[in-house]
Parts: structure tokens; sequence; C-alpha cells
């Protein structure tokens, strides 16, 4: 039966009177307040060692990273430096291009002079979360990005490991799944490219934690609303839980979605219908597999006291784009309208809800894990291997699903471990590249399948 712990206070299934979350026994409880990690190390010594040892591979993953941050230009940061910059100066961030004479600290020299558009894709309620950080020179701040990706990592992790549903056994294993993750390849052009998927990621766990929680429900819909407009493809995944598990959140979230969709507009007041019109064009370059080599552009010897060398570098080339228009390209078939690809998408969604619409809120959630992940790929967007981030979100969600963990797991440890070594050895060929995400593909299929079993009985609220 379901008891709280003496020692830890968290409700656990009790086999027998051993504690599963902190290893004490129930009926000799410790005296005193005790973290059930501490208390786990403190009767096993090789518990701390494995902890110091988690702690010293993460301060090697983070030394590799700086050494790149440092030597590089974080190619996709720059794009979203500057498109802050222009929002706030109340300027198109969208199609704005550079001429020479113009300000440096406005200047991307991946900018493709060839196409009206610029290289800033995310929505200008995303460019306002890089706020006051993106206003700072370049060089900090984009080494204030690489420390607070590794923040958002950390609080990923937490948000997760300080969940009262989890067992000890769990926590263990979702803090060496997240270590093992920091040294794969998804990781690494993550970091490469000065990518944002890593905010949604912790966001939207936030979220899931809230939600199973139950408590605060205007908070966690506010919550709600602004990621939908950070990141509007999660209408898919919120949208229905809302709709359907959590109409309390309905006014949290709608105030979201006015002060996510209003803020910009102070700024810019078009800035929206610019974004849609950009969003547009770079899906039928997308789709016709039409997008022209840039030209050359003159830009100065430094730019913001970074030479051109530096910021217009970048470590890692291994990269391929696995969307589903890639797939069609492959396949020889002439450009696929966005809307069918959308529309399939939809009620693929809309199907697995209605089949799994008797399932308890943690197996939807780990369902919905799973969604997050594979919506990037039918998207009319390049899908790099820095998408791959996306799939921490249903890692933390792996025990909540408990009559497929052992699969799930072991299907985890694959991705990560091939995911580590594409990221270590150079490939022959480049599809050795989409391994690691065909693994990630089956782990979030896994966790679909089983989203219409509720879990065992297991404590899943604080």
């Amino acid at each position: 039966m379901t008891e709280r712990c003496p020692n830890c206070r968290e409700k656990v299934f009790f086999s027998g009177s051993i504690c599963p979350n902190c290893g004490a026994d129930r009926d000799q409880p410790v005296v005193g307040k005790a973290r059930p990690i501490a208390a786990a190390a403190t009767s096993h010594p090789a518990a701390l060692w494995a902890a110091l040892a988690l702690i010293v591979l993460a301060i090697g993953s983070f030394t590799w990273d700086w050494m790149v941050v440092s030597t590089t230009g974080s190619l996709d940061y720059r794009n979203r430096v500057v498109g802050l910059r222009l929002l706030t100066a109340g300027m198109d961030p969208y199609h704005y291009k550079w001429q020479r004479g113009g300000p440096e600290t406005l200047c991307d020299v991946y900018e493709n002079h060839n196409l009206p558009i610029t290289k800033t894709t995310v929505t200008p309620a995303m460019l306002l979360t890089g706020w006051p950080l993106e206003l700072l020179p370049y060089p900090v701040s984009q080494m204030l990005w690489l420390l607070t990706e590794w923040a958002l990592l950390a609080a990923l992790w937490w948000v997760w490991f300080t969940w009262p549903g989890q067992t000890l056994r769990s926590r263990w294993w979702w803090s060496v799944l997240v270590v093992a993750f920091s040294f794969t390849l998804g990781w690494r052009k993550h970091i490469d490219n000065g990518q944002a998927y890593l905010l949604w990621a912790v966001l939207l766990s936030l979220w899931q934690r809230l939600s199973l929680a139950g408590t605060r429900p205007g908070l966690t819909g506010l919550l709600a609303g602004l990621l939908l407009c950070l990141r509007p493809p999660l209408l898919l995944v919120i949208g229905p839980f809302l709709l359907f598990r959590r109409r309390g959140q309905w006014l949290g979230a709608a105030i979201g979605v006015v002060l996510g969709l209003g803020t910009p507009v102070l700024l810019r007041p078009g800035v929206w219908q610019e974004y849609g019109q950009a969003m547009d064009l770079w899906s039928e370059l997308h789709r016709t597999y039409s997008n022209p080599r840039p030209g050359v552009m003159p830009v100065p010897p430094t730019i913001e006291n970074m030479p051109v060398e530096r910021i217009s570098a970048f470590r890692l080339s291994r990269a391929a784009d696995s969307s589903v228009y890639a797939v069609f390209k492959l396949m020889k078939l002439p450009p696929v309208p966005a809307l069918p690809v959308l529309g399939v998408l939809a009620l693929a969604c809309c199907g697995w809800w209605w089949w799994a619409r008797k399932s308890g809120d943690a197996a939807i959630l780990g369902g919905l894990a799973g969604w997050v992940y594979l919506t990037d790929f039918f998207l009319p967007a390049y899908r790099y291997p820095y998408d791959d981030v996306m799939i921490l979100v249903a890692l933390a969600l792996i025990p909540l699903v408990r009559r497929m963990e052992k699969a799930t797991l072991t299907v985890a440890v694959v991705s990560i471990a091939t995911g580590i070594v594409v990221a270590c050895w150079k490939p022959p060929t480049q599809g050795w590249v989409y391994v690691p995400t065909y693994a990630m593909i089956a782990l979030a299929l896994l966790m679909l399948i089983r989203g219409h079993r509720p879990c065992p009985a297991v404590n899943l609220n604080p």
C-alpha cells in the first residue's frame, strides 16, 4: 500500500519495511529531516562515489562545451541576438538586410542576401526571452548563453529529480541519462549552434509537473499560454490536454497568450505578420528544395571585437535533415504542400487522444512527451540533430509508464549510446548521423503505444 515514509516524508509504495525512495527502514525512522539521496549515500558508499562520478563527467562535458563556444560563433544564437536587437529598436527582425557601413551589432555573417528574409526563425515572443542577455556585447552574451544552457539542463534535471513520485532508482536513472545525454551528438550540435530547444523542454516539463500536481491551475495555465507563443506547434500537445483534462487552466492560458502575443507588438506593431510572412517563405523554400546559395557578403574583419573567422566558425559539421520533407526529396517526389502533412499529423494526434481517452493523467503526459519529439519531423523546416534535445521531455517521464519501463529505458540507453558514438567518431557516411534519431523515434513511439494503458498503483501526486 502507499504510505508516507517517516524518513523522507514522501508517499511511496511499500512492498516491505524498506522505503524504495530513501532506503531507510520504515519501522526505524531516522531522527531529524534527511534528504533521500544523502541518506542513501550515507548508508551506501558506492552511491556517493557514483554521484561524484556523475558530477565529474558533467564538469568534463561542460569544459568541452566551453572550449567549443570560446572558439566558434554560435551561428544560430547570433541570428537570435540580431533579431532581438532589431525588435527592441522597432525594426523588422525577419526581413532586415545588413549593408556595408551599417552597425556591426546587426551584422549576421550567415545572412543570405539572395533571400528577402533573415536567418531568424523563432517567434517574436521567443526573441524577447533573450532580453537583456542578448543586448550585451556578443562575446559576453555568447558565453553567458552557454552558462544559461547548462543552467537549463540542471533545471530540467531538478524538475523531475525532486518530484515526490520518483523512487530512488528512478532518480538515479534520470541523473545518469541527463549526464550521458550531454555527451551525445544532439547536445553537441545544440551547444555548437547556440540553439534554444532546451528552454522549451524545461518550461514544458515544468508545466507537466504542475499539471500532474493539480495545484495552482492559474499559474500553470499562464505557463501553458506562454509556451504556445514561444513554440506554436506545442498547441497539438498542450491544447487537447487543457481541453479534456485541465479546464481550470483556461483562464491562465488565455492571459499567457495575450501577454506572449501582445508584448512584442508594443515594440513593433506588425511583427507577428512579418513573422508569418517569413515563415511562409521558409516553408516554401524547404518544401521545394530551393534554398539559393548566399552571395558574397562584404563584412568587416572584426565584428563586436570578434574576428570574422571565429564568429563564422562552427565545430561540428555532422548534421543531416531528418524531416519528412527530406524523405520526400530522397524519394524524388514533387514538392508536397505543408497543409496536408500537418493535417495528417493533427489527425494522428486526435486518433491517439481518442485511443488514450480513458488513461490516467500520467500515462497521457507520457504519450504527449512522445508527441513533443515527433511533431518536429512534420514541420516544413529543417530538422537537425539539435532537435533531439526534446527527447529529454520523454526520458523524464519514463518512470510514469511503468508497464514499459524496461523497454523504454533500454531504447533510451541505446539512443544515447549511439549519440555518444556518433559525436566522438567521424563516421564514413552521413547516414550514421540518423542512427541516434531513429532510436529516439522508437522511444517516442513506445511512449505513445503505452499511453493508453493506465499506470499501476503508484504515487503520482505530492
